[in-house]
């Protein structure tokens, strides 16, 4: 009896042993990841005409004056804009739920960026005679033109909040340098658009020798005549952008938990980019963004 007392005590033990030491199968998405991302970047705005900027600012007095002379555009612009994500990293159970699987890495979050979606500079001068100017040993002539010029300077910016999602596949998790790509979109809505019109006219004397200008401090200081500002706000746009995430990431840490889960990472991300403007159309640029952040690894 004894014995039959022991072996059915052992069979017990071993099986509640078996029940309590199966793994509980993990959850199918886990967050796994905190980032802090900061990046800019040097783009060409979209070249707006001026039927542009008065749809934008139907109310502006500038734009109402006559342009007699203002006959050249140069609509381009290059600007640097800056944009700011704090994301959260999600990971997937493998198919039986049994570990997480290090790719990919879903990042989730907002982004707030800022920027110039549409430019142009105006300009045109008016040239006239003033004085000529005759050697007396030479008999060569100087001439002193009088210039007068106006200058349109318009642009047309907004700062914008926008979701942002990502898919990211990275090399083996565990080294100390790893790097990534994927693909990534945001999609958001501007919280401040705005128009600002700058008026200016200045005049000058310039002196020509031998069919050449050419600089010389008693003629060429420039008087302002006129400088006006105006500033419009707009109606909310919408923006959205895809774009190709690739990077190098870089574990600061070999011995102290902390900074072994902690990451710092460089980011270049090609976009292309859609910006819907209601009092115009909707609107695309490519450009570069890259910049530095900050992962903190949770696992």
């Amino acid at each position: 009896m004894k014995t039959i007392n022991f072996i059915t005590t052992l069979v017990l033990i071993t099986f509640t042993f078996n029940v309590f030491s199966q793994e509980t199968p993990v959850k199918r998405i886990k967050i796994s990841d905190f980032l802090l991302y900061s990046g800019t970047s040097f783009e060409r705005t979209n070249r707006g005409m001026l039927n542009d900027f008065k749809a934008l600012a139907p109310e502006s007095e500038l734009l109402k004056q006559e342009m007699l002379i203002v006959n050249k555009n140069q609509g381009y612009s290059y600007m640097t804009n800056n944009n700011f994500s704090v994301l959260v990293g999600f990971q997937f159970s493998d198919k039986d739920r049994n570990d997480y699987r290090p790719n990919p890495l879903l990042r989730l979050g907002l982004t707030y960026s800022s920027g110039s979606s549409l430019s142009s500079y105006n300009y045109g001068d008016i040239r006239s005679p003033f004085d000529t100017l005759t050697s007396s040993l030479t008999g060569e002539e100087t001439y002193i033109d009088s210039i007068y010029a106006e200058y349109y300077s318009m642009n047309y910016e907004s700062q914008q909040i926008q979701v942002n999602a990502s898919m990211i596949f990275r090399t083996d998790p565990e080294e100390r340098w790893s790097i990534f790509s994927g693909i990534g979109f945001t999609a958001g809505v501007s919280i401040n658009a705005n128009t600002s019109i700058h008026y200016s006219s200045e005049e000058w004397k310039e002196v020509i020798q031998n069919n050449t200008a050419y600089s010389n401090n008693n003629y060429q200081r420039r008087n302002s005549i006129e400088n006006e500002f105006e500033f419009f706000t707009n109606k909310t746009n919408y923006g959205f952008s895809a774009y190709i995430p690739l990077g190098v990431d870089f574990r600061i840490g070999k011995k102290k938990e902390f900074w072994k889960k902690t990451h710092l990472f460089y980011e270049v991300q090609p976009t292309l980019s859609f910006n819907t403007i209601p009092e115009l159309e909707t609107m695309n640029k490519v450009n570069f963004r890259h910049g530095f952040g900050m992962r903190v690894n949770f696992n």
